[in-house]
This record gives C-alpha cells, sequence and structure tokens, in this order.
C-alpha cells in the first residue's frame, strides 16, 4: 500500500471518529444558550471566538467556516442581535471590524463545554491520559487549508 493510500485510509479512520462524536453532540449542541437553537455555523463562530487567541475579523471568520462574507455578515448580525456576540473597532485600523464574544456568551460557551466534556467522558474512557492530550493536540492542528 503506497504512502499516500495509507494516510487517507488514516484519514477516514479519523472522520469515522469525528462522525461518532458528531452524533453524541448532536442532541445538546443546539441548544446551550438557554434553549435557543442555534445553527452549526453560529455555534462555529462562538467556540472559534471562546478559544481563538487572536483578533478575530469577519473575514478571517469568513474563511476560518468557508463561507462567503454576506453568510458571516448575516451570522454575526443575529448572534450580535441575541447578544452573544460584540463588534469593536480595530486597534491598529479604525475601518476594520473585530468580532468578540460577549461576557455572557463565554460563559454560556463554558459551561456547556465543561458539562459536554462531563457527559462524554465516558467515551474516552479507553484512553490513557497521555493518548488523550495527544490526541487533543493533534485535533487543534488541523486547519482549514489556508488558514495557517
Amino acid at each position: 500500500m503506497s504512502s499516500d493510500s495509507a494516510r487517507r485510509d488514516d484519514i477516514r479512520a479519523v472522520l469515522s471518529g469525528v462522525a461518532s462524536l458528531s452524533r453524541m453532540l448532536s442532541s445538546a449542541q443546539k441548544r446551550p444558550f438557554e434553549g435557543r437553537i442555534l445553527s452549526g455555523s453560529q455555534l462555529s463562530v462562538l467556540f472559534h471566538l471562546a478559544h481563538g487567541s487572536v483578533d478575530v475579523t469577519p473575514g478571517r471568520l469568513a474563511k476560518l467556516l468557508g463561507v462567503t462574507p454576506g453568510a458571516i455578515t448575516q451570522l454575526i448580525g443575529g448572534l450580535q442581535t441575541e447578544g452573544h456576540v460584540d463588534i469593536r473597532v480595530g486597534p491598529d485600523d479604525a475601518r476594520s471590524r473585530i468580532v468578540v464574544l460577549s461576557a455572557a456568551a463565554r460563559k454560556e460557551v463554558e459551561d456547556f463545554e465543561a458539562a459536554t466534556a462531563k457527559r462524554l467522558e465516558p467515551h474516552f474512557a479507553s484512553l490513557t491520559a497521555q493518548e488523550l492530550a495527544t490526541l487533543a493536540q493533534l485535533m487543534g492542528r488541523i486547519r482549514p487549508v489556508g488558514t495557517a
């Protein structure tokens, strides 16, 4: 088997694991914010903002999510209306905008992630602490193409 073929097989195995985790998450995933239903894209924005280490512009969010600038404008607008995000003026350019998680949304994301991690913990019982740490580190390195 070629190394390309073996790599694709490994990627398929990762996809299978991700799909399994996705199914486990789906029941609670859309209702962390006071029971309101949020789309997967809205949740992706919130979780990215909760874990991002740099100022995030609407353009960067669009690129990370693989959506158009118009779509990200709608996503951000809805989240802003609900009080989940705030828009600030960029520190280096008054024409640029930075999207930030509201304090209430940050707490909601933290609470949701803590509860979800506790609920899913038994599914990871077969992994050692080192294996789980390695998995977390490796998953954190997966990025959309062109987003470094």
